[in-house]
């Protein structure tokens, strides 16, 4: 076979492997979705359409406000000090897991909670904690706020990686020279030319929020809970008859998800088609002082609440008695950590096997995707990225319905094969996302030039494309190893409680009482991807040398 032929049939094979599971398993989901005695069973259980009100209600106000913020931090903090902190520090924001985030932002916002202490008893008069529900509140505010601070940084990330410097700085010269101000000049010009750069990131951050479950665990309402924390209790059910009801209730979810799309699309549309009347009006206003103090004030808020949570897992961590409203704890111990530590080797260890298999696997994927790829016209970017922007519950659902309708359900058929799967199908579109790009941008000349001089295909891309993608290539593995050790409810439902990983038991530990544990869970469940993306930035310089003077990147 020629190697275009090879080329077109690994294509085809990448498609089989992760597209083809997705697609059948929607069909098995809306098979057995649309039964009548599961749809009877879904809609007699009370509260239904309140809680698929709330998914949508936490999804859309999360999204609209993590987009609000981004356009606020772009349009107000160009050449501000606070942004150029913020710039640096967007990969240790992005690098902190969901769950470690939320267990200590629940430590920071309960009633009993270190935000209250420090204002406490000298500004408030509490000698004892409130009676305030700021935790698993009924709107599900502090979720939604919690989603917020958690995806303005990859949003903002995603807005400044789709930024050309160069355009960006000649526009602004033009904008500035016609009168008028820079954030006029974002507001008219370039933040309306970002929607098609943003459009996915947007989509994926509103599937996340609509499907989440692990933060909603930790700090979304109960009475009732969103939609796919319920179907997620009824899968685990002894009574098989609620995994029929789960299956409705995922397709539920799946129309919820689809709405808040078209939602967000119609938005995009409004807002490029009304809006453009206002942007060509020709007015000139005054920057205003307030909004770029307030605005930084919010950027500010960001980083600080940030370390303020990582302070309180390491404080909750060494603490052996708090009590309140003192702003330290009054005494320490390290039991928890002298004890329990060692125990937990064996799952840190098989958190980052996983991880590392999932992330290798991807990158190698990727890879020869991309590679075959060459010379042709590109996957779109929504294909790849479908397993985003669809609600995680509604595709794992539809996934382990295939797996019990191929007979793989029993003892030796799940286990760490399955849940390695189903994270590649998140993990592989993460990596492709992250490396897309620098494959675009690549100058193949260079390998061409190496393959004139005898060099075969494979030993140029190893000793000359590889080197000079280093930095890409170990920044997706990283991201992927992070998507990974972050995957929650695919080893839940894959793994059947004989895989567990440090996510799951944080989730288990950060529901429960115990802040101690909690804390060194959180703590512990950060560690990895920290370890992880130190690797990642040290590695490139020892691979190609010139990457450490910047000379090649």
């Amino acid at each position: 076979m020629s190697s275009r032929a090879w080329r077109l049939l690994f294509l085809w094979l990448c498609g089989l492997l992760l597209a083809a599971p997705l697609a059948v398993g929607l069909l098995l989901l809306l098979a057995e979705g649309a039964a009548m005695g599961n749809l009877r069973l879904l809609l007699a259980q009370p509260g239904l359409w309140h809680s698929a009100g709330l998914s949508l209600w936490i999804a859309s106000a999360s999204t609209l406000g993590a987009l609000l913020f981004t356009a606020l931090l772009l349009a107000q903090g160009d050449g501000s000090r606070w942004m150029g902190m913020l710039r640096r520090l967007l990969s240790p924001l992005l690098a902190l897991p969901h769950v470690a985030f939320a267990i200590g932002f629940a430590f920071l916002l309960a009633p009993s909670g270190w935000l209250l202490r420090l204002l406490s008893p000298t500004l408030t008069g509490f000698e004892m904690p409130p009676d305030w529900q700021t935790l698993k509140d009924p709107a599900g505010l502090g979720l939604i706020v919690a989603l917020i601070l958690k995806e303005t940084p990859f949003l903002l990330l995603m807005a400044l990686s789709a930024l050309d410097p160069a355009k960006v700085a000649r526009q602004q010269w033009i904008g500035v020279s016609m009168g008028f101000s820079l954030p006029q000049i974002w507001w008219r010009l370039l933040l309306p030319a970002l929607w098609p750069a943003l459009r996915l990131p947007l989509y994926a951050v509103a599937a996340y929020g609509i499907a989440v479950v692990d933060l909603a665990q930790l700090l979304g309402p109960d009475a009732p809970a969103p939609l796919a924390v319920r179907l997620w209790l009824w899968y685990q059910d002894a009574d098989l008859l609620w995994r029929g009801a789960s299956a409705s209730g995922a397709l539920l979810l799946l129309a919820g998800g689809l709405l808040l799309l078209a939602g967000l699309r119609l938005l995009e549309w409004g807002h490029l088609g009304l809006g453009r009347h206002h942007w060509l009006d020709g007015r000139r206003t005054a920057p205003a002082c307030l909004a770029r103090r307030l605005v930084g004030g919010g950027a500010l808020g960001l980083l600080a609440i940030n370390l303020l949570v990582l302070a309180a897992l390491l404080l909750w961590s060494l603490t052996r008695r708090w009590p309140f409203p003192d702003g330290l704890p009054s005494q320490w111990s390290g039991h928890h950590w002298l004890v329990l530590l060692p125990s937990l080797g064996p799952l840190l260890w098989q958190s980052l096997w996983l991880a590392i298999a999932s992330a290798g696997i991807s990158l190698l994927l990727v890879v020869l995707c991309l590679e075959a790829q060459r010379d042709r016209r590109p996957w779109p970017l929504w294909l790849v990225c479908l397993p985003l922007l669809l609600p995680q519950a509604s595709l794992l659902f539809g996934l382990r319905l295939q797996i019990d309708w191929l007979g793989s359900a029993g003892v030796d058929g799940i286990g760490w094969g399955w849940v390695l799967w189903s994270q590649l199908l998140f993990v592989a579109p993460y990596v492709y996302l992250c490396l897309h790009g620098a494959y675009r941008q690549f100058d193949p000349r260079i390998v061409q030039a190496a393959q004139l001089l005898g060099a075969s295909p494979w030993r140029a891309w190893w000793r000359v494309k590889a080197p000079l993608l280093a930095r890409p290539l170990l920044f997706a593995f990283g991201v992927g190893a992070a998507v990974s050790l972050a995957q929650y409810l695919p080893t839940l439902l894959f793994g059947a409680g004989r895989v567990v990983t440090i996510t799951t038991e944080a989730v288990a530990i950060g529901s429960g009482l115990n802040r101690r544990l909690a804390g060194l869970y959180g703590l512990l469940q950060l560690l990895l991807p920290l370890c992880v993306y130190a690797l990642v930035l040290w590695l490139p310089a020892r691979i190609n040398p010139a990457l450490k003077h910047g000379s090649l990147g």
